[in-house]
């Protein structure tokens, strides 16, 4: 029996030496470690909680918005931003970054998700020594920055939220003009905004409810332009007064442009007159008195008809010959006006009425036109006491053919009146 123990013994403690040494050797490759060895950094008070959509992750510090673009880097760079925090505030020099040589090897907490690593989210240069910021104390960090973010709890999320990332913002712009931080250095800028980070979650490590609140604020810098700066009260105002300022500009520029616009609309007209003048230079131009003397020079101002275009007035010029003259509604419009001009200049017909002249003045317009003393047609052929031959009634068709041909066959383009009626003046 004492021979079977000591065999027994013989042969227990060699097989428990081998199996612990091949757990000893098996775990860390087995399950993740919190931290390497080389790594300084304490993940135990904010361990990393992976997130999803974490695959093929790779972001430069060039394409921040003032944050990490993807919330697989944010997350990365929060539970790093709580690591450096609780490094800081524990360490004598309270210095906020480490060095090197720690900071490369500070990937543990990721291996869950291989693809989020200090290296795939464009972190490596944020250790000691790397910059200007880099060598930061937490002293150097204003206490203002530290107040104004830990006001969570005491007023809306939104508003504490819009204090703290303003805050922030001014002191990264502050630190950047006073460290003569090129505007083109995206590391710098990212790593003095890391500091900032850090020394605000350093100053309310002790408040729990104001450092959940702090990190789901701190995702609101990453938008388009920059760091954003969300309204607090003063804000707000100061919005309302650019808005008004605004609009009240805009509303100037619109009436500059309307009264510009009406101006060259009026400086337009003498131009179309002179386009008139110019078209029409076989036509006498009248003016407006021309016009009102011929119309009251006989005994009474007698219409001779009026149609869809205006009235027609009889007249009489200066030199004593009769006129028929046509006063256009003002609904035409100038350019139908110059466009009846400019054809009827062309017109020259013993069987068609004949244009003399047109006026152009203070908007009105008037036709001048040759006088037929017979009448119009209607009057002949309506009229129960007018006796018309055959022969004439011939001549009168035949002549209006004759017209209407040379209307058809017009050497600067075919002519169509469209209007033929029984109202046309007889020759």
């Amino acid at each position: 029996m004492m021979g079977n123990i000591g065999c027994m013994k013989n042969f227990r403690l060699p097989s428990l030496f081998l199996i612990i040494t091949l757990l000893l050797s098996v775990e860390p490759f087995s399950l993740p470690s919190p931290g390497d060895p080389a790594c300084r950094l304490n993940f135990s008070t904010f361990p990393y909680r992976p997130i999803g959509g974490c695959t093929n992750v790779k972001e430069k510090l060039k394409n921040w918005n003032g944050f990490p673009k993807t919330s697989c880097c944010q997350n990365t760079l929060v539970v790093l931003s709580h690591a450096l925090a609780v490094q800081a505030y524990n360490h004598p020099s309270g210095n906020i970054f480490i060095e090197q040589d720690q900071w490369s090897n500070c990937s543990g907490p990721f291996r869950l998700q291989p693809d989020v690593s200090v290296r795939t989210c464009g972190f490596d240069g944020f250790f000691y020594g790397s910059g200007k910021c880099s060598t930061l104390h937490l002293s150097d960090i204003g206490h203002s920055v530290v107040l104004q973010c830990s006001r969570f709890g005491s007023s809306w999320f939104d508003e504490a939220c819009g204090g703290c990332t303003s805050a922030i913002s001014k002191a990264l712009d502050q630190m950047l003009h006073d460290m003569k931080v090129d505007g083109g250095d995206h590391t710098e800028q990212a790593v003095c905004l890391v500091s900032l980070i850090v020394s605000v979650i350093a100053g309310i490590m002790n408040n729990t409810s104001a450092i959940d609140d702090f990190d789901r604020c701190l995702p609101a810098l990453a938008v388009p332009g920059g760091i954003i700066v969300l309204l607090d009260s003063c804000n707000v105002a100061e919005a309302l007064l650019s808005v008004t300022l605004v609009m009240i500009a805009l509303t100037v520029v619109v009436t500059l442009i309307t009264c510009v616009w009406k101006n060259q609309k009026q400086e337009e007209k003498p131009v179309l007159n002179e386009d008139v003048t110019a078209t029409c230079s076989g036509l006498y131009r009248f003016s407006k008195a021309e016009i009102e003397n011929a119309i009251n020079c006989v005994n009474e101002k007698i219409c001779l008809g009026r149609g869809r275009a205006g009235h027609v007035y009889k007249g009489m010029l200066p030199s004593g010959q009769l006129v028929a003259i046509k006063q256009i509604y003002r609904i035409n419009t100038l350019d139908t006006f110059t466009g009846e001009i400019e054809l009827l200049s062309r017109v020259r017909h013993p069987n068609i009425v004949c244009l003399l002249g047109y006026c152009i003045e203070n908007g009105e317009q008037f036709l001048v036109y040759e006088y037929c003393s017979n009448g119009n047609l209607a009057q002949h052929l309506l009229k129960k006491d007018t006796i018309l031959t055959w022969d004439l009634r011939v001549k009168i068709l035949r002549d209006c053919a004759f017209a209407l041909k040379y209307l058809h066959d017009h050497v600067d383009g075919c002519i169509v009146h469209g209007d033929i009626k029984a109202k046309l003046s007889a020759t």
